[in-house]
């Protein structure tokens, strides 16, 4: 999915056909293909997740959040032309098989004191993947 131009998530009604039924196997599948550690994500918590899946209003609701990413880009991008600027501290926390210092990159021009933490050796689930080193990384950034 490319949160850019669109993709299959942000499609109305269109996944929530397509997954409904189907949401253990998408789940193991995208896990798979999202994180690096593959025992961050053991059967039987993709067993809980999947459960939560198979109310048609939470699947909705769960794509409902990309289906606002082209609109909250365009919101995003219209404030940092106009001059918006955040001066707050911001930490940029990525994987390193995932977004890694792209975050950082992207937020520079709004947040020009934005610090980049990149944890080696995950993926897109940094919290389940090791949040051990999540912790490590907040925890002096939020004191």
């Amino acid at each position: 999915m490319d949160p850019a131009s669109g993709g299959l998530f942000m499609t109305p009604k269109a996944p929530e056909l397509l997954f409904r039924g189907n949401e253990q196997a998408f789940l193991q599948r995208w896990f798979a293909r999202m994180a690096v550690n593959s025992g961050a994500f053991p059967p039987e918590e993709i067993d809980i997740i999947a459960a939560s899946l198979r109310d048609p209003d939470a699947l909705r609701g769960g794509f409902e959040h990309y289906r606002t990413l082209l609109q909250d880009g365009q919101v995003n991008r219209a404030w940092g032309e106009a001059g918006g600027v955040l001066n707050m501290p911001v930490l940029a926390v990525g994987g390193g098989h995932s977004v890694a210092g792209y975050l950082a990159r992207t937020l520079q021009p709004v947040v020009p004191a934005v610090q980049e933490a990149m944890i080696a050796g995950r993926g897109h689930y940094i919290a389940d993947e090791h949040p051990e080193a999540l912790i490590a990384t907040l925890a002096p950034f939020m004191v």
